[in-house]
């Protein structure tokens, strides 16, 4: 290892919706890149952070990369409000796969896949993509809340004779942080396909709360997942997308859901069970 609708169910008490404004996802409809919301500077540094295909040091100022020499000589600003995530990926071969974070490499399964191995993250909402040849690419969704470690175990399914592996989404390159701030991922990329760049799109935020927390969600036909129990944050493209909760063999309740760009759309459900 290396280091690093419908409703068909008998309950459904109350539905709050409370809209504050609009939000959304990328053209492929999924999460896109999300800077944490503004905290108080901390006093602790926890080493790098993945973010633009990069992995950050927050010791040189607030990430992306606000340079240093922006505060007085006395002040030592560190904005780490991160999340670390951790992969579990089967089979043996899988280690291999590349890892990608927001349309951004970020190193292979086996960087990240140790007891004392895992991705740092920005919180917010970040779309996965497993690329390995041969094998299916896996592609998931997540909400990851300010210091949460969040486990993702998937197993990679092996093509069959003559198909070919989807390749991962690639996001536009941004600039590096300044020289001595940050560090490339530790399994530089291998031969990897270049899909094309994906244009730029208008977003909108979806700031999403479920009661019970175990409701499963949807977005666009996609499954998100939370670090942070009930509680989503993701961005969307600007227009009409597909809201589904669901509890296996009690309820489906489906709603759309209209984001705005540069908004936030704060959207709270209730599911309580009710009396038969």
């Amino acid at each position: 290892m290396s280091p690093h609708s419908r409703l068909r169910a008998p309950m459904l008490c109350a539905l709050i919706l409370l809209a504050a404004g609009a939000s959304a996802v990328d053209a492929q409809r999924g999460a896109v890149p999300r800077h944490p919301p503004r905290h108080e500077p901390t006093v602790s540094v926890h080493g790098h952070v993945f973010i633009g295909g990069y992995f950050y040091d927050p010791f040189f100022g607030p990430y992306p990369w606000w340079p240093r020499t922006a505060y007085p000589y006395w002040y030592f600003p560190v904005f780490d409000h991160r999340a670390d995530l951790r992969l579990r990926i089967a089979p043996e071969p899988a280690e291999d796969a590349a890892v990608y974070i927001d349309g951004f490499y970020a190193g292979v399964v086996d960087d990240f896949n140790g007891v004392f191995q895992a991705l740092p993250l920005t919180s917010g909402g970040h779309r996965i993509a497993l690329y390995l040849a041969g094998y299916r690419t896996i592609r998931r969704n997540i909400y990851l809340s300010p210091g949460s470690m969040f486990t993702l175990h998937e197993t990679m399914q092996p093509l069959a004779a003559g198909e070919v592996a989807e390749p991962p989404e690639v996001a536009q390159p941004v600039p590096p942080p300044p020289a001595g701030t940050y560090l490339p991922p530790v399994t530089p990329p291998r031969a990897q396909p270049a899909p094309p760049q994906p244009a730029a799109v208008s977003v909108g935020t979806l700031d999403l709360r479920v009661t019970p927390p175990d409701i499963e969600v949807t977005i666009d036909g996609q499954p998100w997942a939370t670090a942070d129990e009930g509680h989503f944050v993701v961005q969307l493209t600007v227009g009409k997308h597909r809201l589904e909760l669901s509890k296996t063999g009690v309820f489906r309740l489906g709603t759309e859901i209209d984001i705005s760009e540069g908004e936030t759309n704060t959207l709270e459900m209730n599911l309580k069970a009710g009396s038969s």
